[in-house]
């Protein structure tokens, strides 16, 4: 009885560290899948993401991180498909909602996606709330729903001042490409919530000298100098590079 209750004790033991050993390693090819997307080298993310799918395929993040890298590369068909499977696995996982609401505003299903951020909202639990409304700001700004969005970014800084700087960020990403409404809300939403800094005033005087400004210029390149001189916005004003 003995000898039998220690083989069976040892085939517990020996199936909960395999047990261990795998979501160890799910964990790992997860991470350094994600990894390699974040930094687009995709043929290493997928080795990695297609590992961490065959080892765990109930496993919803390993879903999800498979939607993510069939999107970046271009498959929004198959992107799609992964994603209605962790959304099976997952159907009130805030993380998940929020990834796949993502998808669809870029495709441009805007209602939808809106959807999705707000049930998305509702999962406290994961402390998606902040993510959820940012993501359903960011999507009325392109659907040209402004003020929709002014609202929503506004509440998604008031709950998470992190994302204060990442705004500015996507203000000056915007007014790059041409978009100067999108960047002006953004940076309206900025500077109401957070003081000055370099960057929310080089990008004041960068609308100030496309809408020839001149007077706005003198005054916001001064503040630059006064308070932010060693500045690389201070450099780029000195030179005129705007």
């Amino acid at each position: 009885m003995r000898i039998r209750m220690s083989i069976v004790a040892a085939l517990l033991l020996a199936g909960c560290q395999t047990a261990q050993q795998n979501k160890a390693l799910v964990e790992t090819r997860l991470q350094l899948g994600l990894a390699y997307l974040a930094r687009g080298e995709l043929d290493a993310a997928q080795r990695n993401l297609q590992r961490a799918l065959a080892l765990a395929p109930n496993d919803y993040r390993t879903q999800l991180a498979e939607a993510r890298y069939q999107h970046q590369a271009g498959d929004d068909t198959l992107a799609a498909k992964y994603y209605h499977r962790a959304l099976t696995l997952a159907p009130q996982n805030g993380y998940v909602l929020n990834n796949y609401g993502a998808f669809l505003c870029r495709l441009g299903q805007y209602d939808a996606a809106q959807r999705h951020f707000i049930q998305a909202a509702e999962d406290s639990a994961n402390g998606t709330r902040a993510d959820s409304v940012e993501n359903s700001g960011y999507c009325y700004l392109n659907a040209g729903q402004r003020e929709r969005a002014r609202h929503a970014l506004a509440e998604a800084v008031t709950a998470d001042p992190a994302k204060g700087m990442p705004m500015l960020a996507e203000a000056e990403r915007r007014f790059g490409k041409g978009k100067r409404e999108d960047s002006r809300v953004l940076l309206e939403i900025y500077q109401h919530s957070f003081p000055v800094s370099a960057e929310s005033l080089w990008l004041e005087i960068r609308f100030a000298v496309q809408e020839g400004r001149t007077a706005d210029v003198k005054h916001f390149g001064g503040q630059l100098a006064r308070i932010f001189p060693q500045s690389i916005q201070y450099q780029h004003f000195l030179a005129n590079e705007y």
